[in-house]
């Protein structure tokens, strides 16, 4: 584990540079449809039909660039890429995003049981246009749960990239003008635990990593007022995203890497228990010239 999380810090600047230009791009469609929109319902409406595939877009990206950086693909058509994207999106990520929203309803409703008397208060207050304080109990209650649904949803990504990360890497590599036509089963679960592991790390060491980038580059340009931050966060968010990806992407390369030597080895083990010793070419030549005299 530790062997391919080192790799994978070491690799990651060369994908990351490689995916940042299309990463900022996607960013900036993305950040600007939702922000433009005033309706709040269609602005979750928007969330919902572009995350996933705004994702799996910048995550094809980061794997062919991490596959090209593992000399593990050759050059991509388009066709072959839009097939790839679209299963990445759908097959891939989008069983655990939903997973995820199944668990975001459940810890809604539970937080609406819990603390529906305190709510109650608070409502009925607010819709008399009555100012009052939230009750401390409440809102620790609420911290409590908000914490819990953070380490769920992060829990529930990092498994999903364990169970889906060598796939990913499998269909990325389908993107290629050769194809090796992987099945979208090809990969699944392999390296779970590393993948995992990896995951978490990436996005720990990452998240520290732009939190100290951002907050030394809003004290040294003085944009250190609450105006900028709208303009501070989405950057950040974006250097996060592609240099989580590039780390996580090269460890799913290098999984995927390990999967093919797997098979490849058990094929030649297969061949020469089917086919028995193999004989040297220097031996045939001894045979020939024994016969010969």
């Amino acid at each position: 584990m530790l062997e391919m999380l080192g790799l994978s810090l070491i690799g990651a600047p060369r994908v990351f540079l490689r995916t940042l230009p299309l990463t900022t791009v996607v960013a900036f469609i993305y950040f600007g449809l939702i922000t433009n929109v005033n309706d709040p319902l269609w602005r979750v409406v928007l969330i919902l039909l572009l995350t996933t595939p705004c994702i799996a877009i910048v995550r094809l990206a980061a794997l062919r660039s991490a596959l090209i950086t593992t000399g593990r693909t050759k050059p991509p058509t388009f066709q072959n890429l839009v097939r790839a994207q679209v299963r990445i999106a759908y097959a891939n990520l989008l069983p655990i995003n939903f997973v995820q929203v199944v668990i975001f309803t459940a810890v809604s409703a539970l937080i609406v049981a819990e603390l529906r008397a305190d709510f109650m208060v608070v409502v009925e207050a607010a819709a008399l246009g009555q100012t009052m304080e939230v009750p401390l109990e409440l809102e620790q209650n609420l911290g409590r749960f908000i914490g819990a649904a953070g380490w769920l949803f992060a829990l529930i990504a990092a498994a999903g990239f364990g169970v889906m990360g060598t796939a990913m890497a499998a269909t990325a590599a389908n993107a290629a003008e050769k194809s090796p036509r992987h099945d979208i089963t090809y990969g699944l679960t392999f390296n779970f635990w590393k993948l995992t592991i990896v995951y978490f790390c990436a996005q720990t060491i990452n998240g520290i990593l732009v939190a100290l980038i951002a907050l030394l580059g809003v004290a040294a340009l003085g944009l250190s007022g609450l105006e900028n931050w709208p303009y501070v966060l989405p950057i950040a968010a974006t250097v996060y995203l592609s240099l989580h990806f590039a780390t996580t992407a090269t460890a799913a390369a290098l999984s995927y890497g390990a999967l093919l030597d797997r098979d490849a080895a058990i094929r030649e083990y297969v061949q020469q228990q089917v086919a028995g010793p193999q004989t040297s070419a220097e031996d045939l030549r001894a045979l020939r010239h024994s016969r010969q005299h």
